[in-house]
């Protein structure tokens, strides 16, 4: 019976050590910055690392160049971005209705791209002219979305093979899509695929948003997950991203909150299930959260939608980067924000 015991004792402290029970906290958020002298205007919407410090941008607006390849200079003791350099388009796209909003790479030869156009996830090879390639795809009806609330992310997690993405706002079967005059809390469709056997079908999992902050008229609202990145440890970082644009356009404001999601402890529910009383969603940790204006002087209005991991510091705490979509630089106003954060595991 004491061996018995002994025995039980010694599987549960081994479950028990096994878990990560450990949490990402904000070490230092570093001010945005732009470089117009080196990045020429865009619609940037999605960033994955190449390695060496540079960096692929995909534009949501691109006709011809699949996607756009940037060196960040970081530094390594700070996580400061001290400097971007513009090196140029790679590869073609297949269509002018693509609409790709993220980009991530999934091994050391492709990456997958998010289109809201086609509404669809679609591997490509790097350096290559190819398109038609045969390489895995996914996608969704068209009928399940509203207008613009498609795919904006992707992220892969390098410790459980798995591909993420996630509706950007409701899909049609789960509601309607918050406004500021009908706020409510979004509720979305956290999609996983297993990378190991990619014909399998993709888990998911309910995720619901924060309540819109305002109840003012607008002229444009949108308020949804503009990105996922997964961090070393196989959690998700998730971006609610609001944004407000009034009439007048001063006084437009885009509110970033980041949060922390850990998949492994939470419950699957089906993608094609209709949502239920008492369904379980999942746990959310806010790890950072920031706003920007656009005031009568200060053009700092920011809608980040790339966001990736940039590189380890030499202390080990890790470098979190944006980068905002300026639609080509509107009016000569907006700016192609980059921002980094610092974060640590504690």
């Amino acid at each position: 019976m004491r061996k018995y015991i002994f025995l039980v004792f010694l599987a549960c402290s081994t479950i028990l050590c096994a878990q990560d029970n450990s949490k990402w906290s904000l070490v230092r958020e570093h001010q945005q910055k732009s470089f117009a002298h080196t990045i020429p205007p865009g619609n940037y919407s999605g960033i994955t690392p190449l390695g060496d410090d540079v960096y692929a941008m995909v534009s949501d607006k691109s006709d011809s160049a699949l996607y756009f390849n940037v060196r960040l200079y970081i530094s390594r003791q700070t996580g400061e971005l001290l400097q971007a350099e513009y090196l140029g388009p790679q590869g073609r796209v297949d269509s002018v209705q693509l609409d790709n909003e993220a980009i991530v790479r999934v091994s050391d030869s492709t990456v997958v791209i998010a289109s809201e156009g086609k509404h669809r996830l679609k591997e490509y090879k790097l350096d290559t002219d190819s398109i038609d390639n045969g390489l895995w795809e996914w996608s969704m009806p068209s009928a399940n979305f509203y207008p613009n609330y498609v795919f904006e992310s992707a992220a892969y997690d390098t410790v459980h093979h798995r591909l993420w993405t996630v509706n950007e706002s409701t899909l049609r079967r789960d509601g309607k899509p918050a406004t500021t005059q009908d706020p409510h809390n979004n509720v979305l469709r956290l999609i996983a695929f297993d990378w190991s056997n990619r014909n399998a079908s993709p888990v998911s999992y309910l995720y619901k948003m924060d309540m819109p902050t305002t109840m003012k008229m607008a002229m444009t609202y949108v308020m949804g997950v503009s990105e996922l990145c997964a961090l070393p440890d196989g959690k998700l970082l998730v971006l609610e991203r609001e944004a407000f644009i009034p009439n007048i356009k001063l006084g437009a404001f885009c509110q970033c909150k980041l949060y922390v999601v850990d998949p492994e402890v939470e419950t699957p529910y089906a993608l094609d299930k209709e949502l239920e009383p008492g369904a379980p969603y999942v746990s959310k940790r806010l790890l950072a959260s920031w706003r920007t204006k656009l005031g009568l002087t200060k053009y700092m209005w920011a809608n980040y939608e790339g966001m990736c991991l940039g590189p380890q510091l030499e202390n080990g705490d890790q470098v979190i980067v944006l980068v905002s979509d300026s639609q080509d630089g509107y009016a000569g106003v907006l700016k192609d924000w980059f921002k980094t954060i610092v974060i640590r595991k504690r």
